[in-house]
């Protein structure tokens, strides 16, 4: 908790909870809901040696891995998908191939599991076996192990995660903290906040305390560390019910990633030239509206 209270702005939540070398869960995947104007403050405080864990969520990562904001990162699927198909992270692609970032392969069942141990409080949790698969041989922190029912059956267990922080973008939260993800399937994101050792939420809207539904509330308010008020926050990515994804700037962002002058370019544009989030959308324009009709 920040001062007395949860509602603070942005650059006092990353201030306070995500120093350096931090390890962070981001939330979103593919291009919904992803975090974007915490990942842009992070860039703008200049953040170094955080270590990634992500689903996949290529925007985000594209750019907080080119900025060298980050060292490491585990994940298990990273790219674009957009209209015209896969589409590589290019800071992604030079940082491993230059060595300048370490990686840690998974898959994402692996990796839920992983948070789910780190929820219950446990050093680690079996997983049904895949062995044949080469994530043994990559991943020397995967062990086998015989059951302890029956020895002649083995068993593939992975160390729990948790991470320092979980990065969120949702809808609406209240004064206390208590969070309305309004997604068809939100409940793992439950598991992911209680698996993290901090929680700092951005929101669309802040509204006043006491005045949401219980059944609307995703994650309780004693699990929230910080709640932003932050208007088309996972911009240009889409947020279910309120707004769709920005193809328009994702494309011309990934013409820019492809080399390193370019994306120079593109940070001291549309992230270090922008003040707050707010400069940033009034730049790229609103996102359109959600189309009524897809929910």
């Amino acid at each position: 908790m920040i001062g007395s209270g949860k509602v603070v702005t942005l650059d006092q939540a990353i201030q306070q909870l995500v120093p350096d070398g931090s390890q962070i869960y981001l939330e979103g995947i593919l291009a919904n809901r992803a975090p974007m104007a915490a990942i842009h403050e992070i860039i703008r405080a200049r953040r170094r040696g955080l270590r990634l864990v992500s689903a996949p969520n290529g925007l985000a990562i594209d750019q907080l891995i080119g900025a060298g904001c980050a060292d490491e990162i585990e994940f298990y699927f990273l790219g674009f998908m957009n209209i015209d198909g896969f589409q590589t992270m290019r800071q992604f692609r030079s940082a491993v191939e230059t060595g300048a970032i370490k990686t840690k392969e998974s898959m994402g069942y692996a990796v839920c599991m992983a948070l789910r141990a780190g929820a219950y409080g446990i050093p680690f949790i079996p997983i049904p076996d895949f062995q044949g698969s080469d994530l043994l041989k990559v991943r020397e922190d995967y062990r086998i192990m015989p059951s302890p029912y029956n020895s002649t059956e083995i068993t593939v267990i992975v160390p729990a995660l948790q991470p320092d922080v979980l990065l969120l973008h949702a809808h609406i939260a209240d004064e206390q903290g208590n969070v309305v993800l309004d997604e068809p399937w939100p409940m793992f994101t439950l598991t992911t906040a209680q698996a993290c050792q901090k929680v700092l939420v951005t929101v669309e809207e802040v509204v006043e305390a006491d005045t949401l539904e219980p059944n609307r509330i995703i994650i309780p308010h004693f699990l929230v560390d910080a709640v932003v008020q932050v208007p088309f926050g996972a911009a240009p990515t889409a947020l279910n019910k309120r707004y769709e994804v920005d193809n328009n700037h994702i494309a011309l962002y990934q013409q820019s990633a492809k080399s390193t002058e370019g994306f120079a370019q593109y940070l001291d544009e549309y992230i270090f030239g922008c003040s707050n989030h707010e400069a940033f959308i009034e730049k790229i324009g609103e996102p359109r509206e959600w189309i009524r009709g897809l929910d």
